[in-house]
């Protein structure tokens, strides 16, 4: 039986990047520290007392699993990676295994549709930069990258058979996003069915000691646990990562065009930032940045968009490094004036001119300081113009 989780329902080849020994502290604080900052209040599984036992006793392999549906890391994916950082700082070997074969199935988890399939090419075009990306969190020298269709890719039919039987129908159907589909009249793909066996089959594969991802992930990692407890009867710790929502409960995405990215420019960086939920600043700072708590917590009453630029500052250090820094907080500077303010928008934000008039109709652009009102407005040298909360240029 699948242990069961709170209501809520990750992933071959092998690349070595020197992997640095640490020593391993067994300082149980240590670790129980590392396991509460990112971590959800009850995201241990079985238990934060057990784990924090066995990696204060040895060394631990622990593995989070991303599949390459999209090119870029992002700020969501920054958390697992930070702790599996502070993990192997405590002596443990952090796993990053991209799921180039589970990739072109489609994890179900809070999707409301079936996702559309992608091909072997997309994925692998998905994933090219990914150990780049990720080395700006996690260090070259502290993890191996492992693929899942290395083993996935192998599997006969009666082996997965014997996966299937692990589970029962009654346990899938359970999860939050079957039964809305089910009272939508919806359909559901058997083989959304069979993710959370691949998934779980990972953990087999690689005989791992522990697996993070985030809180929505819980279903699919307690499978994985389940499966290696019955045939290999060892034991896998599970850790839950917290999630990235303001207060309502929205999280940020794709597709509102606010989650960033470690690839994104600097100055990028810095207008999300200042966009960003101000309920949502003292999160990313806890799950996101490596600054200490005691900082955070001594720095959380500041004037909030003092609060927002110094986490822009940090997030650039470590995505771009400390030179970039300054670069981002100045504004993007455009040479001559005389252009409509509109033309300058579009010209300059890749918006369309009606984009760009709508903006000024409602309110969003300031000229020196001022709301603007007519788009037709000609600008001049050393016009100081601002779009939103975050986006800057001045004519020079």
């Amino acid at each position: 039986m699948i242990e069961q989780d709170p209501g809520m329902g990750y992933d071959t080849g092998i690349i070595m990047f020197g992997l640095k020994k640490n020593k391993l502290v067994a300082d149980k604080s240590a670790i129980s520290k590392a396991l509460s900052r990112r971590l959800e209040p009850a995201g241990v599984f079985p238990s934060k007392e057990e784990a924090v036992s066995v990696l204060s006793q040895r060394p631990c392999r622990v593995y989070l699993g991303i599949d390459p549906t999209g090119p870029d890391i992002h700020l969501g994916h920054t958390i697992p990676l930070l702790f599996l950082k502070e993990l192997w700082q405590l002596g443990h070997q952090p796993i990053i295994l991209i799921g180039n074969f589970t990739a072109q199935v489609g994890d179900p988890t809070g999707k409301s549709t079936a996702r559309p399939p992608l091909s072997a090419s997309q994925v692998a075009q998905n994933s090219r930069t990914y150990t780049r990306q990720m080395s700006k969190i996690l260090p070259k020298d502290a993890f191996k990258v492992q693929y899942n269709n290395d083993w996935l890719g192998k599997l006969k039919f009666g082996r997965i058979l014997e996966l299937a039987s692990q589970v029962t129908v009654q346990q899938m159907i359970q999860r939050d996003m079957f039964q809305e589909r089910i009272k939508r009249e919806e359909p559901i793909g058997l083989h959304e069915f069979l993710y959370p066996l691949m998934q779980g089959y990972d953990s087999v594969a690689m005989e791992i000691d522990g697996e993070v991802g985030g809180s929505d992930q819980i279903f699919n990692m307690l499978v994985g646990r389940t499966l290696e407890k019955k045939l290999l009867n060892k034991e896998k710790f599970v850790f839950a990562t917290q999630l990235l929502a303001n207060a309502e409960g929205r999280k940020m995405s794709k597709s509102e065009g606010d989650i960033i990215t470690v690839d994104d420019e600097p100055r990028e960086i810095r207008r999300k930032v200042l966009a960003m939920d101000d309920g949502l600043i003292k999160k990313v700072f806890e799950l996101c940045t490596e600054k200490p708590t005691e900082w955070i917590e001594a720095n959380q009453n500041k004037d909030r968009r003092e609060w927002k630029e110094e986490l822009a500052d940090e997030l650039v250090r470590m995505y771009h490094g400390e030179k970039a820094v300054s670069l981002s907080r100045s504004a993007k500077e455009v040479a001559g004036g005389g252009k409509n303010l509109a033309e300058l928008l579009s010209g300059n934000l890749s918006i369309s001119r009606s984009e760009a008039k709508r903006l000024i109709e409602q309110s969003a652009v300031e000229i020196n300081g001022q709301t603007a009102k007519d788009w037709n407005y000609q600008t001049k040298l050393g016009d100081k113009i601002q779009v939103g909360k975050g986006r800057f240029i001045e004519i020079k």
